[in-house]
C-alpha cells in the first residue's frame, strides 16, 4: 500500500473507532485525547471478539505460534536488484548478506556490534565493520548504497529516529522491519495481567529484553508522515501469514516490513537533491 492509501485507511479507521467509543461510553474518545492518545484503532468489544475467536478451540488451541524464522529474508531478496550495493546494519552472522551475494550477486557490507558475530561475517567473506551501529553511520557518504537494511533492530537502538534518517541519507532505498508492540495479545497481557507482556514474537522478560524503544505500527506511520517518507511497499505478519500491510494491522500484526525511500523518490518524481 502506498503512502496516500495508508493515510486514507488510518483516517477512516480513526473515525469509525471514535464513533464506536462514543456510542459505547460517551466522552471516552475525548478522555483518551487528553491522555495524548492521538488515535484509537480498537474498542473493548473488538478485543473481546478477538479473544473469543482465539479461544473457540479452547485454551490450548489459543496458544500463539512463534513467527516463521527470518520470514523477511525472502521478501528482501526479491526486492534487491542484481549487482546492487547493500549495507546491512546489525547484520548478525551475515546470513542474509551471504544469500544476497550468492543469489543476487550483490556487493554487500555489514555493520555488527557483537564481536563474535562480526568475526563470523568476516570469516564468511563479508566485509563487516565491528562497532557501534549508530555512531558508525556518519562515516558513510550520501547515497553510497542502493539498499540499506535494518532488520529487527530498530527497537534496540538508543536513537531510532536519527538512525532512520541516516539510513535514508545513505541508501537510495531502505528496508526496515519491526515488531509491533500494539498487537492485541500484547495489549491484553499488559492491561489485564499488569506486567510487561511476553509473547511468541516478544519472548523476553523486562530485565533481559534488548528492546528499549517500544514501537507500534501506528507509531512508525506517525514518523513516516512527520518526516515525509515514501512507502514503496509494505507487508505484515498476521497469524503466521505474510500479507500486504493495512492500517488495521496495528491490532493484528506481530511484525511488519517496509521498503522506504525519501519523499523525492516517489514513483514519477525526480530524486530530491
Amino acid at each position: 500500500m502506498n503512502e496516500q492509501g495508508v493515510n486514507e485507511e488510518l483516517a477512516k479507521t480513526r473515525t469509525n473507532v471514535e464513533r464506536k467509543l462514543n456510542s459505547t461510553m460517551p466522552g471516552l474518545a475525548a478522555f483518551l485525547e487528553k491522555l495524548e492518545v492521538r488515535s484509537q484503532d480498537s474498542d473493548f468489544e473488538t478485543l473481546r471478539a478477538m479473544v473469543k475467536e482465539a479461544l473457540k478451540d479452547g485454551a490450548q488451541g489459543a496458544l500463539e505460534l512463534p513467527p516463521p524464522p527470518r520470514w523477511q529474508d525472502h521478501l528482501i531478496e526479491e526486492k534487491i536488484d542484481h549487482n546492487a550495493s547493500v549495507l546491512d546494519v546489525g547484520c548478525g552472522e551475515g546470513d542474509l548478506l551471504v544469500r544476497l551475494s550468492e543469489a543476487r550477486q550483490a556487493r554487500v557490507q555489514g555493520i555488527e556490534l557483537d564481536q563474535e558475530m562480526a568475526m563470523r561475517c568476516i570469516e564468511r567473506g563479508i566485509p563487516t565493520y565491528h562497532g557501534d551501529l549508530e555512531a558508525s553511520l556518519q562515516n558513510f557518504q550520501d547515497e553510497s548504497f542502493d539498499f540499506v537494511i535494518l532488520e529487527e533492530t530498530l527497537q534496540t537502538l538508543q536513537h531510532p529516529i536519527e538512525v532512520l534518517r541516516e539510513l535514508l541519507r545513505i541508501g537510495k532505498k531502505v528496508v526496515v522491519s519491526i515488531p509491533n508492540f500494539a498487537h492485541w495479545r500484547v495489549r491484553l497481557a499488559f492491561s489485564l495481567g499488569g506486567r510487561m507482556p511476553r509473547t511468541a514474537s516478544l519472548p523476553h522478560t523486562w530485565f533481559n529484553t534488548p528492546n528499549i524503544h517500544l514501537c507500534t505500527l501506528n507509531d512508525f506511520m506517525d514518523w513516516v508522515e512527520m518526516d515525509q517518507v515514501h512507502i514503496l511497499e509494505s507487508w505484515s505478519l498476521v497469524s503466521g501469514r505474510v500479507v500486504p500491510y493495512q492500517s488495521e494491522h496495528n491490532l493484528t500484526a506481530e511484525q511488519a516490513l517496509f521498503l522506504l525511500s525519501r519523499k523525492g523518490d516517489a514513483p514519477g518524481n525526480a530524486r530530491a537533491k
